[in-house]
Protein backbone atom coordinates (compact mmCIF):
# COMPACT_ATOMS: atom_id res chain seq x y z
CA UNK A 1 0.00 0.00 0.00
CA UNK A 2 2.80 2.46 0.77
CA UNK A 3 4.66 1.56 -2.52
CA UNK A 4 1.13 2.41 -4.45
CA UNK A 5 0.88 5.61 -2.44
CA UNK A 6 4.31 6.80 -3.04
CA UNK A 7 4.50 6.00 -6.72
CA UNK A 8 1.10 7.51 -7.09
CA UNK A 9 2.50 10.69 -5.56
CA UNK A 10 5.29 10.79 -7.93
CA UNK A 11 3.22 10.60 -10.98
CA UNK A 12 2.95 7.22 -12.16
CA UNK A 13 -0.37 5.33 -12.97
CA UNK A 14 -1.13 2.91 -10.39
CA UNK A 15 -2.69 -0.11 -10.53
CA UNK A 16 -3.19 -2.00 -7.02
CA UNK A 17 -5.03 -6.08 -7.38
CA UNK A 18 -6.13 -7.21 -4.20
CA UNK A 19 -6.85 -10.69 -4.00
CA UNK A 20 -9.44 -11.39 -1.31
CA UNK A 21 -12.47 -8.92 -0.89
CA UNK A 22 -11.19 -5.89 0.63
CA UNK A 23 -7.50 -3.74 0.75
CA UNK A 24 -6.18 -4.04 4.25
CA UNK A 25 -7.48 -7.18 5.42
CA UNK A 26 -6.20 -6.89 8.84
CA UNK A 27 -7.42 -3.13 9.24
CA UNK A 28 -11.01 -2.22 10.54
CA UNK A 29 -13.37 -2.76 7.86
CA UNK A 30 -14.39 1.44 7.93
CA UNK A 31 -10.43 1.84 7.48
CA UNK A 32 -10.68 -0.71 4.63
CA UNK A 33 -13.25 1.39 2.85
CA UNK A 34 -11.99 4.66 3.29
CA UNK A 35 -8.40 4.00 2.36
CA UNK A 36 -9.75 2.31 -1.22
CA UNK A 37 -12.26 5.28 -1.68
CA UNK A 38 -8.73 7.69 -0.66
CA UNK A 39 -6.68 5.51 -3.31
CA UNK A 40 -9.40 5.78 -6.19
CA UNK A 41 -9.87 9.56 -5.42
CA UNK A 42 -6.27 9.93 -5.76
CA UNK A 43 -6.36 8.09 -8.85
CA UNK A 44 -4.65 4.69 -8.24
CA UNK A 45 -7.35 2.21 -10.00
CA UNK A 46 -8.14 -0.62 -6.74
CA UNK A 47 -9.16 -3.80 -8.17
CA UNK A 48 -10.47 -5.87 -5.42
CA UNK A 49 -11.19 -9.77 -5.45
CA UNK A 50 -9.79 -9.85 -9.08
CA UNK A 51 -9.73 -13.62 -9.05
CA UNK A 52 -5.92 -15.21 -9.30
CA UNK A 53 -3.06 -14.57 -10.93
CA UNK A 54 -2.20 -17.02 -14.15
CA UNK A 55 1.15 -15.97 -15.42
CA UNK A 56 3.33 -12.84 -15.97
CA UNK A 57 4.85 -12.19 -19.60
CA UNK A 58 7.46 -9.95 -20.57
CA UNK A 59 6.17 -7.13 -23.03
CA UNK A 60 8.47 -4.84 -25.44
CA UNK A 61 7.72 -1.77 -22.77
CA UNK A 62 7.78 -4.16 -19.38
CA UNK A 63 5.57 -6.68 -18.06
CA UNK A 64 1.99 -8.13 -18.45
CA UNK A 65 0.12 -9.71 -15.84
CA UNK A 66 -2.57 -12.31 -16.74
CA UNK A 67 -5.48 -13.25 -14.80
CA UNK A 68 -8.83 -15.00 -14.38
CA UNK A 69 -12.10 -14.71 -12.40
CA UNK A 70 -14.84 -16.95 -12.74
CA UNK A 71 -13.21 -18.33 -15.91
CA UNK A 72 -13.07 -15.19 -18.03
CA UNK A 73 -9.43 -13.91 -18.70
CA UNK A 74 -8.17 -10.17 -18.11
CA UNK A 75 -4.74 -8.72 -18.18
CA UNK A 76 -3.08 -6.05 -17.30
CA UNK A 77 0.40 -4.10 -18.54
CA UNK A 78 2.91 -1.91 -16.87
CA UNK A 79 5.90 -0.88 -16.64
CA UNK A 80 6.88 -2.38 -13.22
CA UNK A 81 5.10 -5.40 -11.00
CA UNK A 82 5.48 -5.11 -7.78
CA UNK A 83 4.35 -8.50 -5.72
CA UNK A 84 3.30 -8.28 -2.32
CA UNK A 85 3.32 -12.11 -1.12
CA UNK A 86 4.68 -11.72 3.04
CA UNK A 87 7.75 -11.91 4.13
CA UNK A 88 10.32 -14.41 4.44
CA UNK A 89 13.39 -14.35 6.70
CA UNK A 90 17.06 -14.39 5.62
CA UNK A 91 17.90 -17.10 7.85
CA UNK A 92 19.26 -20.19 5.59
CA UNK A 93 22.83 -19.36 5.43
CA UNK A 94 22.48 -19.03 9.42
CA UNK A 95 23.15 -23.55 9.87
CA UNK A 96 20.72 -22.69 12.58
CA UNK A 97 19.73 -26.95 12.36
CA UNK A 98 23.27 -26.90 13.60
CA UNK A 99 22.46 -25.41 17.01
CA UNK A 100 19.26 -27.45 17.44
CA UNK A 101 17.16 -24.19 16.54
CA UNK A 102 13.96 -24.41 14.36
CA UNK A 103 12.21 -22.36 11.41
CA UNK A 104 8.93 -21.96 10.05
CA UNK A 105 8.00 -22.73 7.20
CA UNK A 106 9.08 -19.18 5.91
CA UNK A 107 12.34 -19.28 7.63
CA UNK A 108 11.26 -17.43 10.83
CA UNK A 109 12.87 -18.55 14.16
CA UNK A 110 10.10 -20.43 16.64
CA UNK A 111 10.39 -18.73 19.76
CA UNK A 112 8.14 -19.23 23.11
CA UNK A 113 6.52 -16.09 25.37
CA UNK A 114 9.95 -15.76 26.75
CA UNK A 115 11.61 -15.38 23.18
CA UNK A 116 13.67 -18.61 23.61
CA UNK A 117 14.34 -20.66 20.91
CA UNK A 118 13.76 -24.73 20.65
CA UNK A 119 17.72 -24.57 21.83
CA UNK A 120 17.08 -23.28 25.49
CA UNK A 121 20.12 -21.49 25.86
CA UNK A 122 19.33 -18.89 22.56
CA UNK A 123 17.29 -16.53 22.42
CA UNK A 124 15.93 -14.41 19.33
CA UNK A 125 14.19 -10.80 18.94
CA UNK A 126 13.01 -8.70 16.22
CA UNK A 127 11.84 -9.40 12.61
CA UNK A 128 13.25 -12.82 12.51
CA UNK A 129 10.50 -14.30 14.59
CA UNK A 130 7.98 -13.50 11.86
CA UNK A 131 6.18 -11.63 14.94
CA UNK A 132 5.07 -8.09 14.40
CA UNK A 133 8.19 -6.30 11.88
CA UNK A 134 8.37 -3.12 13.17
CA UNK A 135 11.16 -1.49 15.18
CA UNK A 136 9.46 -0.37 18.36
CA UNK A 137 8.49 -4.06 19.02
CA UNK A 138 11.77 -5.38 17.93
CA UNK A 139 13.42 -3.23 20.42
CA UNK A 140 11.04 -4.18 23.22
CA UNK A 141 11.94 -8.33 21.88
CA UNK A 142 15.40 -7.27 22.38
CA UNK A 143 15.01 -5.85 25.90
CA UNK A 144 13.46 -9.31 26.48
CA UNK A 145 15.46 -11.56 24.75
CA UNK A 146 18.51 -10.20 26.33
CA UNK A 147 17.25 -9.88 29.83
CA UNK A 148 16.47 -13.51 29.75
CA UNK A 149 19.10 -14.54 27.59
CA UNK A 150 21.66 -12.76 30.86
CA UNK A 151 19.54 -13.53 34.20
CA UNK A 152 17.26 -16.69 33.16
CA UNK A 153 13.94 -17.09 31.13
CA UNK A 154 11.61 -14.61 33.85
CA UNK A 155 10.33 -11.74 31.63
CA UNK A 156 7.56 -12.54 28.81
CA UNK A 157 6.14 -10.38 26.84
CA UNK A 158 3.07 -10.25 27.77
CA UNK A 159 -0.18 -8.54 26.11
CA UNK A 160 1.38 -5.51 24.73
CA UNK A 161 -0.73 -2.69 23.23
CA UNK A 162 0.28 -2.60 20.05
CA UNK A 163 -0.13 0.72 18.04
CA UNK A 164 0.48 0.18 13.92
CA UNK A 165 0.28 2.89 11.33
CA UNK A 166 1.43 2.87 7.42
CA UNK A 167 2.45 6.02 5.84
CA UNK A 168 0.35 5.86 2.78
CA UNK A 169 -1.98 9.17 1.92
CA UNK A 170 -3.96 8.94 3.88
CA UNK A 171 -2.02 7.74 6.64
CA UNK A 172 -4.24 5.00 8.43
CA UNK A 173 -3.56 3.36 11.86
CA UNK A 174 -4.84 0.85 14.65
CA UNK A 175 -4.21 -0.29 17.90
CA UNK A 176 -6.51 -2.48 19.65
CA UNK A 177 -9.36 -4.91 18.35
CA UNK A 178 -11.31 -3.84 15.35
CA UNK A 179 -14.96 -3.25 15.53
CA UNK A 180 -15.83 -6.79 14.08
CA UNK A 181 -13.01 -8.92 16.56
CA UNK A 182 -14.81 -6.22 19.34
CA UNK A 183 -18.39 -7.55 18.37
CA UNK A 184 -17.41 -11.13 19.02
CA UNK A 185 -16.57 -10.89 22.68
CA UNK A 186 -17.82 -7.70 24.43
CA UNK A 187 -20.81 -5.95 24.38
CA UNK A 188 -19.43 -2.57 22.64
CA UNK A 189 -19.81 1.23 22.04
CA UNK A 190 -18.71 2.66 18.90
CA UNK A 191 -17.41 6.73 18.71
CA UNK A 192 -17.30 8.07 15.46
CA UNK A 193 -15.35 12.03 14.67
CA UNK A 194 -15.00 12.99 11.19
CA UNK A 195 -12.30 14.99 10.22
CA UNK A 196 -14.34 17.56 8.86
CA UNK A 197 -15.55 18.45 12.18
CA UNK A 198 -12.49 19.25 14.62
CA UNK A 199 -11.15 22.62 14.36
CA UNK A 200 -7.38 21.74 13.56
CA UNK A 201 -8.13 19.68 10.68
CA UNK A 202 -10.31 22.58 9.45
CA UNK A 203 -7.63 25.10 9.58
CA UNK A 204 -5.06 22.65 7.65
CA UNK A 205 -7.24 21.70 5.06
CA UNK A 206 -7.11 17.97 5.78
CA UNK A 207 -10.73 17.42 6.42
CA UNK A 208 -11.17 14.06 5.21
CA UNK A 209 -10.91 10.64 7.53
CA UNK A 210 -12.05 9.81 10.41
CA UNK A 211 -11.47 8.37 14.14
CA UNK A 212 -13.11 5.53 15.57
CA UNK A 213 -13.21 4.87 19.21
CA UNK A 214 -14.20 1.30 20.73
CA UNK A 215 -15.10 0.53 24.15
CA UNK A 216 -16.64 -1.90 26.50
CA UNK A 217 -20.02 -1.31 27.55
CA UNK A 218 -19.81 -2.73 30.97
CA UNK A 219 -16.00 -1.50 32.22
CA UNK A 220 -15.59 1.62 29.62
CA UNK A 221 -12.32 0.54 28.75
CA UNK A 222 -10.77 1.30 25.46
CA UNK A 223 -10.79 -1.92 23.39
CA UNK A 224 -9.67 -0.07 20.07
CA UNK A 225 -9.11 2.52 17.87
CA UNK A 226 -8.85 3.16 14.34
CA UNK A 227 -7.83 6.84 12.60
CA UNK A 228 -7.40 6.94 8.77
CA UNK A 229 -6.33 10.55 7.71
CA UNK A 230 -3.61 13.46 8.47
CA UNK A 231 -1.36 12.33 11.16
CA UNK A 232 -3.34 9.49 11.80
CA UNK A 233 -0.23 7.14 13.55
CA UNK A 234 0.45 10.01 15.64
CA UNK A 235 -3.26 10.47 16.66
CA UNK A 236 -3.55 6.21 17.18
CA UNK A 237 -0.27 6.44 19.67
CA UNK A 238 -1.90 8.52 22.16
CA UNK A 239 -5.03 6.43 22.32
CA UNK A 240 -2.35 3.30 22.88
CA UNK A 241 -1.16 5.18 25.83
CA UNK A 242 -4.25 5.64 27.45
CA UNK A 243 -5.13 1.73 26.75
CA UNK A 244 -1.73 0.67 28.54
CA UNK A 245 -2.81 2.91 31.67
CA UNK A 246 -6.01 1.24 31.53
CA UNK A 247 -7.83 4.61 31.12
CA UNK A 248 -12.19 4.59 30.87
CA UNK A 249 -13.22 6.94 27.98
CA UNK A 250 -14.91 8.83 30.37
CA UNK A 251 -11.42 9.52 32.16
CA UNK A 252 -9.91 9.82 28.82
CA UNK A 253 -13.04 12.63 28.15
CA UNK A 254 -12.19 14.38 31.02
CA UNK A 255 -8.03 15.42 30.06
CA UNK A 256 -7.90 18.65 28.63
CA UNK A 257 -5.99 18.46 25.77
CA UNK A 258 -4.58 21.00 23.60
CA UNK A 259 -6.40 23.40 21.14
CA UNK A 260 -6.92 22.99 18.42
CA UNK A 261 -4.85 19.51 17.73
CA UNK A 262 -4.85 16.42 15.89
CA UNK A 263 -4.78 14.58 19.05
CA UNK A 264 -7.64 16.33 20.62
CA UNK A 265 -10.26 14.53 18.63
CA UNK A 266 -9.65 11.78 20.81
CA UNK A 267 -10.61 13.53 23.71
CA UNK A 268 -14.29 14.31 21.37
CA UNK A 269 -14.43 10.63 20.43
CA UNK A 270 -14.06 9.52 23.95
CA UNK A 271 -16.90 11.83 25.07
CA UNK A 272 -18.77 10.83 22.80
CA UNK A 273 -18.12 7.13 23.76
CA UNK A 274 -19.25 8.10 27.31
CA UNK A 275 -21.90 9.65 26.39
CA UNK A 276 -23.33 6.43 24.85
CA UNK A 277 -22.54 4.81 28.37
CA UNK A 278 -24.33 7.39 30.50
CA UNK A 279 -21.28 8.66 32.24
CA UNK A 280 -21.06 12.20 31.12
CA UNK A 281 -23.41 13.55 33.89
CA UNK A 282 -20.60 12.20 36.27
CA UNK A 283 -17.79 14.04 34.33
CA UNK A 284 -19.63 17.19 34.14
CA UNK A 285 -20.25 17.42 37.63
CA UNK A 286 -16.66 17.27 38.45
CA UNK A 287 -15.78 19.62 36.01
CA UNK A 288 -18.66 22.41 37.87
CA UNK A 289 -17.25 21.22 41.27
CA UNK A 290 -13.71 22.56 39.78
Amino acid sequence: MQVASIFNALGSRVELFQAGPRILPTEDEDVSAAVAAAFRDSGIVVRENFGNIESFEKTPRGVRMVFAKNGARDSAEAALAVVTIGWVADTAKLNLPAAGVETSSRGCVRVDPYLRTSAQHVFAAGDITGRLMLVPQAINDGFVAGTNAVRGATTTLGDQVSPIGSFTDPEYAQVGLTEAQARQAHDVVVAVVRFDETTRTIIDGRTAGFCKLIADRGTARILGCHVVGERAVDIVQAVAIAMTGGLRVDELAGIPLSFPTYAGMIGRAAYRAATQLGRELEWRSQEGEG
